[in-house]
């Protein structure tokens, strides 16, 4: 008869060592004490986060599993990740994916012997991982191997293939969903960044505050984040605060991160966020080529964004709801309400237009040369700092170069790039006089980037639409007053249906 205390499932397994702990010990014992608690609270933080479970951390070992393979390669990338704040605590990692038996508190099986036998074929700082676990990871954009051929291992019947894989990006991958609150979910976004204040000067640890404290300070919105994918296999990054009877999904072109800030660090500071979450669910995502979602990307058509909103509404088995599009969003949520009738309830288009045949030629040829220099010089902050001057030449110096700094986060320079020519080719005239929803067409009259003429030109070619003109250089974003955001949310929620099952 079965034990009811034990269970056999298949598991990824995932061991890893301190490298060079045994030497540090007989040299320095207190600094091999700090540096085992640093190892096992760093596994503490990070395993669960990727749905894991720490089965044992003692030593300078720990011994994890996970659901599923990919899970467990993900936790792998972002332990190596966190290390770059860790400079005295470097990891060997091994993973395999293998049948093990679980009988109360422990984990046993050839899967277990298995996995900690690929540790030690890992370079210091490196990740092994055994056949079974490759072949579930091999076509995510975001993980590289490279193979190292069959190993024998004692008491395993036949040879198995390993491989040495690492972060295709040089960044670490995020939780695929997970609820962060509080100073913890700050805490955990600042792993990446605390990095970068290795060796910078004054002025980088000004511009990283900036973008750190308000989301340490202030009453915390949880936030859930998940990931979709599109019909052309693009992975797409997708966050929703707040819950209530209506859903409104945001929509921003580009230059966005749900995790640092989603479209300027002071998003959610000016209230964006906590007016959108107050009685309702509100949905944002990274488009294809920016922030969490798959970077190496080259279609930034009009349909490869269409298909990265259609995603998002799948992943949450949306049916009806209302669009807030912003700038570059705007072309995307238009065509999105043409070809899905009856799907969106209301439509918010801020600062957008139908088409670049409003702008003078030698402002379209001048955004082209700008994205030539973005792709071949995007580092380079003066260069990024030329787009932000474009984007908002009313900020200060300080507001500049943080602004510079979340570009750099938000996406590479062949991303923005790829963007920008793409956006000067898109036309959505045609798809915007087939709308039927209700929609405000809101504008500011004195945006630099998209002016006024545009958002009155396209007020003219949607048939139910409102247009309202508003004082300053942006209607939206940053400088939008909060009465104007709040009568955007009125508009886009009046008469909301619910959303059954959420």
């Amino acid at each position: 008869m079965a034990d009811p205390n034990e269970q056999r499932q298949l598991l990824a397994i995932m061991f890893t060592d301190v490298v060079g702990y045994t030497a540090l010990t007989e040299t320095d014992e207190a600094a091999a004490i700090r540096v085992r608690e640093q190892h096992r609270d760093l596994l503490q933080t990070v395993v669960k986060q990727f749905d894991g479970e720490l089965v044992d951390a003692t030593g300078d070992e720990s011994f994890s599993i996970f659901p599923s393979a990919l899970r467990a390669v993900d936790c792998a990338l972002a332990l190596q990740g966190a290390l770059r704040s860790y400079p005295d605590l470097r990891l060997r990692i091994g993973i395999h994916l293998g049948d093990v038996l679980r009988r109360g508190g422990e984990v046993i099986g050839e899967g277990v012997n298995v996995a900690a036998r690929v540790r030690p074929l890992a370079q210091p700082g490196g990740i092994c991982v055994s056949e079974p676990v490759f072949q579930m990871v091999r076509s995510r954009t975001h993980v590289t191997a490279e193979a190292l051929g069959a190993q024998s291992f004692k008491n395993v019947s036949e040879p198995l293939q390993v491989y040495s894989i690492a972060a295709f990006s040089g960044e670490a991958p995020k939780p695929a969903r997970r609820r962060r609150k509080g100073l913890l979910a700050g805490v955990l976004g600042g792993l990446t960044a605390l990095a970068l204040l290795i060796g910078l000067n004054w002025s980088s640890i000004v511009v990283w505050l900036a973008l750190t404290i308000p989301r340490l300070s202030g009453a915390a919105i949880e936030q859930e984040i998940g990931f979709a994918e599109t019909t052309d296999g693009v992975r797409i990054a997708y966050a929703t605060t707040g819950q209530g009877p209506a859903v409104v999904i945001f929509v921003l072109g580009w230059a966005t991160h749900i995790e640092a800030g989603f479209a300027s660090p002071i998003y959610d500071r000016e209230g964006l966020l906590p007016m959108s979450s107050e009685n309702n669910l509100f949905v944002r995502y990274d488009g294809r080529g920016f922030g969490l979602s798959d970077r190496e990307v080259t279609d930034f058509s009009l349909d490869g964004r269409v298909r990265d909103l259609e995603a998002v509404v799948a992943a949450l088995g949306l049916e009806r709801f209302a669009l807030y599009a912003a700038s570059a969003g705007g072309p995307a949520a238009i065509a999105y309400a043409a070809h899905h009738p009856g799907t969106v309830t209301r439509l918010v288009l801020a600062s957008t237009q139908a088409s670049a045949d409003w702008a003078p030629a030698s402002e379209v040829a001048r955004m082209q040369r700008m994205a030539g220099m973005f792709e071949l010089d995007w580092d380079s902050r003066m260069v990024r700092n030329m787009l932000v001057e474009f984007l908002a030449p009313e900020i200060d110096g300080v507001q500049r170069n943080v602004m510079g700094e979340f570009l750099s986060r938000a996406g590479t320079g062949s991303s923005v790039a790829g963007f920008i020519n793409a956006q000067v080719q898109i036309d959505v005239r045609d798809e915007a006089r087939q709308l039927r929803v209700p929609t405000l067409v809101i504008h500011g009259r004195d945006d630099p980037v998209i002016r006024v003429e545009a958002g009155q030109t396209l007020a003219k070619l949607i048939p139910q639409s409102r247009l309202e003109i508003v004082e300053g250089y942006h209607g939206e974003g940053t400088g939008m007053v909060p009465a104007t955001r709040r009568r955007i949310m009125e508009f886009l929620l009046e008469g909301a249906p619910s959303q059954a099952g959420l």
